[in-house]
């Protein structure tokens, strides 16, 4: 078994003042996370935790990089019924890999990364079990996918949140779009820079996280969506700033 490098933790403040907010404008963004969330769970309903461990989540968000649900899981599924485990993935020619996935964006680029993640695993853990994570602190386990080359924080939290259940918000194109949309964060700030600013806001606990990365991400693949955002239909036009200086003044006009 390779020896592991040492591993560097990861701070997570949870004072949104360490993330530029200011202060004055804190109780109330809080206040407004919260209120999205019930909004929008009580449209959409709470999502169940997801049952996959968090090697198989690995690999489903690894595919599931700039692709649709549904492509990512007949891919997901593909790996499997063609290999019938992770090991065989891991050892298979490339090719037949990239075969497999090759209804997701980029999959030749997907499968030699997957294939290289899964041998450093081995090399370090001496099997495809990802398991352990579950008892590192949150920033150990976070620091510790970190140091694979294309997993980075949305993947990561992706992982210790769905799997693992850990506090640590995954911020896709949706929930950035979104949070965007209602001044949950700057219009500049980065979707690298959201997913801290956002958890800043939300209480510490892994439900409140959950429910509104799922709330968000429903959003804004119903109602919130890119290209003419269906507003008619939003409950959050109360909250949202992008509904009263975009949207509003327009409809005056008219």
């Amino acid at each position: 078994m390779a020896k592991q490098a040492p591993i560097k933790r990861v701070r997570l403040p949870r004072d949104p003042a360490d993330y530029g907010y200011p202060s004055q404008d804190i109780a109330a963004l809080k206040a407004k996370a919260l209120e999205v969330t019930r909004r929008l769970t009580a449209r959409y309903g709470i999502s169940p935790w997801s049952e996959k461990d968090p090697m198989s989540m690995l690999v489903d968000i690894i595919l599931s990089h700039r692709t649709k649900d549904e492509q990512t899981a007949a891919a997901y599924a593909n790996l499997l019924r063609l290999f019938g485990s992770w090991e065989m993935v891991r050892d298979a020619p490339t090719a037949e890999v990239q075969a497999a996935i090759a209804n997701v964006n980029w999959p030749e680029v997907k499968a030699p990364r997957l294939q290289a993640i899964m041998r450093q695993i081995t090399e370090e853990r001496g099997s495809l079990n990802l398991d352990f994570l579950r008892q590192l602190t949150i920033e150990e386990a976070a620091a510790w996918l970190n140091r694979f080359e294309g997993v980075g924080p949305k993947t990561t939290a992706c992982i210790l949140l769905f799997s693992c259940q850990m506090p640590l918000l995954p911020v896709d194109v949706h929930v950035h779009r979104v949070a965007s949309r209602l001044g949950l964060i700057g219009k500049k700030v980065t979707p690298e820079a959201a997913h801290l600013l956002l958890q800043a806001l939300l209480p510490d606990d892994a439900r409140s996280i959950y429910d509104f990365h799922k709330a968000l991400l429903r959003h804004g693949q119903r109602v919130c969506i890119y290209d003419r955002p269906r507003c008619q239909q939003c409950p959050l036009t109360d909250l949202c700033d992008y509904y009263k200086t975009t949207v509003k003044p327009q409809k005056a006009v008219f």
